[in-house]
């Protein structure tokens, strides 16, 4: 049995368990680098944000915990992926979005210029007013369209 575990309660929170022993319940699963590393540096805060844990990486947890974090990951971490730019609103911001997403067609207020930040190589993020984050993992690799309103606001 590996020390430290988590287990997800009936009312679907997450607890921390060492040797068998609860820790605290209700905790929070951070991720430390959630664009570039999304399965490394893992800390688990209890509800003041206390951190009880950090994870340079999965191994350390069974695989029930394994998957029960990546389960509470993928929850708390939902960012849809634009796979095209229908319309905006204005070339100005604020500037409302309609796009299309791996999970449908979607709306969106896109609030100021710095709202769309470039990560590594070609890949975007683009910041809803609400925080609300989508990605698109290559721009070059969308629609013609979609790619000239990209270059409007990220000029």
């Amino acid at each position: 049995m590996t020390e430290w575990q988590l287990k997800e309660t009936e009312t679907g929170q997450l607890a921390l368990y060492k040797s068998g022993e609860l820790v605290a319940q209700p905790v929070s699963a951070v991720l430390a680098f959630p664009f570039t590393a999304p399965q490394e540096g893992i800390s688990i805060v209890d509800e003041y944000s206390k951190e009880l844990l950090w994870l340079d990486s999965l191994e350390p947890l069974c695989a029930e915990s394994q998957a029960v974090l990546k389960a509470y990951l993928r929850r708390r971490e939902y960012r849809p992926t634009i796979e095209r730019i229908t319309s905006v609103s204005t070339y100005n911001t604020p500037s409302m979005w309609t796009v299309e997403t791996d999970q449908g067609p979607c709306r969106f207020e896109l609030p100021s210029d710095e709202s769309i930040r470039r990560l590594e190589g070609t890949r975007l993020v683009l910041t809803h007013a609400n925080g609300m984050q989508f990605l698109i993992p290559d721009f070059m690799a969308m629609d013609r369209r979609s790619r000239q309103i990209l270059a409007r606001f990220m000029a």
